[in-house]
């Protein structure tokens, strides 16, 4: 059976974070140059958007995706987050709540909206009540 190519990602991005701190050169360390890397990559997929360009677009949203993983990596061995599965429910809940009521009509734009404010609301709790706990 295959392995997850996810997966093998996942492996591939803790294993790169190891060999960084264990080079120990510090802007591979700095959480701001991982998110400079990936905005570097945000300009090299716009430039690769057109037609009859399939591998490069390709290549280039994969090095997206490689930074965002180097980046939670990263996060992940600060304790700024939990862990990848923690952002992925995340985000599949919040994305579930509003693209769920949405019609194709016009009345669209103001329930995400309104979904939208629940959730920075009940973020805004969330984070209270974690400050509480600690």
């Amino acid at each position: 059976m295959r392995e997850n190519p996810l997966s093998k990602l996942l492996a591939l991005t803790s294993k790169n974070n190891e060999i960084d701190k264990k080079r120990g050169e510090e802007k591979f360390l700095r959480l701001d140059f991982a998110l400079d890397e990936i905005a570097k990559e945000i300009e090299e997929v716009r430039a690769e958007i057109k037609e009859n360009n399939i591998p490069h677009l390709e290549d280039e949203l994969g090095d997206i995706l490689w930074g965002w993983l180097m980046l939670v990596s990263k996060l992940k061995d600060a304790g700024y987050v939990t862990s990848m599965d923690a952002i992925i429910a995340r985000c599949e809940r919040k994305y579930t709540q509003r693209v769920g009521v949405l019609k194709g009509d016009k009345s669209d734009r103001e329930s995400w909206r309104r979904i939208k404010e629940r959730q920075k609301e009940a973020l805004e709790e969330e984070c209270k009540n974690s400050v509480l706990e600690q």
